[in-house]
């Protein structure tokens, strides 16, 4: 990264105008570094998706929660904060997803390397109906 960013400066010279492009680059590396974590808490009320900054981050009650299954995400759908067919995805890696089918009647994916360890957690912890 550094070589890619710091070879104008370099060519160029310090210029105002070049290291204020190295620091957008810098900037922009940095933000796209934070989707690539993803920490899924599932706790006694409620389960709370963060991304590696702390930001963005999702909470959903677990008394919203209708279904628990797992999916396979194509690859089209990338990773990060997506928009999919009736629902939401919210992924770090991988191509499967633990689908959380709420009572607004949406989706809410959850990539996680661990899908099926997931789903099960997030069932045993789903209010008695």
């Amino acid at each position: 990264m550094a070589a890619v960013t710091g070879w104008p400066i370099v060519a160029y010279g310090c210029k105002t105008s070049t290291l204020a492009s190295v620091g957008v680059a810098l900037a922009a590396f940095a933000f796209t570094a934070g989707f690539r974590r993803m920490t899924v808490r599932v706790g006694h009320i409620n389960l709370q998706v963060v991304f590696a900054y702390g930001w963005p981050q999702r909470t959903v009650q677990l008394s919203e929660i209708v279904d628990v299954s797992t999916h396979r995400m194509r690859a089209l759908y990338g990773w990060g904060i997506r928009v999919v067919p009736n629902g939401m995805l919210w992924r770090a890696g991988g191509h499967h997803a633990v689908r959380l089918e709420l009572s607004s009647g949406r989706y809410l994916y959850i990539g996680a390397p661990d899908c099926e360890d997931l789903a099960r957690e997030i069932s045993e912890r789903l209010p008695a109906r």
